[in-house]
């Protein structure tokens, strides 16, 4: 009897031996799932004062802290998913809010203005409410899209981008006459000193034949001459004017 009694206080002792170990082991891959994830968001772009901090249980990533931008958060959820053995990573990250939407807003339109391939034949618009930014317009490739959400999420104070710009279909005619009013507005000698700007005032959104214009010019002379120009261009279907006048 007391020998079964010793045989069962050693297999119990060698079971509670395998659980120990088996927990330091989950401790330690823990440990090594943080120093990873820790290198992976070892970035000046998603690093900020106040995050991420990173924390793990039982391959479980809990992100907190501030960061600077919706595509900072964004990023550092997809970097820490990335690593081996990342069972799921829970996003507790906030993001720092800018001095007040018109500030955001200038912020925004600067960067679309800038964007390389931002050209006259887009248009872009937006609106903003408590930091959330609705993206809406046209342009005339699909990668135009995305890059612009991608500028426009790493700005201070985006709390959320809703994308809705839509690309142009793809016409052979519409390219044509997107060149032909380019030249015929451009090289008009009420609008040719805007020709030479960087970012040239005037858009000309361009599709099945029908044509919006856009932006801004100085006055309601520039604003009825830009639509006379474009109604009297062979091809032309339709001009609807949404031109503004520069105050």
């Amino acid at each position: 009897m007391k020998r079964s009694r010793l045989v069962s206080i050693a297999v119990l002792a060698l079971v509670l031996g395998c659980i120990s170990w088996a927990s330091a082991d989950i401790r330690l891959d823990d440990e090594a799932i943080r120093a990873a994830v820790e290198q992976k968001l070892d970035h000046k772009d998603i690093r900020n004062g106040g995050g991420p901090r990173v924390d793990v249980e039982n391959g479980v990533v809990t992100l907190e802290g501030n960061v600077k931008s919706l595509w900072a958060r964004n990023e550092a959820v997809k970097r820490a998913m990335e690593i081996d053995d990342v069972v799921a990573v829970e996003d507790k990250l906030e993001i720092a809010f800018g001095e007040s939407d018109e500030k955001v807003a200038e912020e925004i339109a600067k960067k679309v203005r800038s964007y390389p391939f931002y050209s006259i034949f887009d248009d872009v618009n937006l609106g903003i409410q408590e930091g959330r930014v609705v993206l809406e317009g046209r342009v005339t490739m699909p990668f135009k899209s995305d890059e612009i959400e991608e500028r426009v999420s790493k700005i201070l104070g985006v709390q959320s981008v809703e994308n809705n710009i839509k690309t142009l279909s793809v016409s052979i005619h519409d390219q044509r006459l997107r060149a032909s009013l380019a030249r015929r507005i451009y090289g008009d000698p009420l609008f040719v000193t805007y020709a030479f700007r960087a970012q040239p005032p005037i858009h000309i959104v361009v599709e099945g034949g029908r044509v919006v214009l856009t932006g801004a010019v100085r006055s309601k002379v520039e604003k009825a001459m830009a639509e006379t120009i474009a109604r009297s261009t062979f091809g032309v279907f339709n001009v609807e004017n949404r031109l503004a006048i520069a105050s």
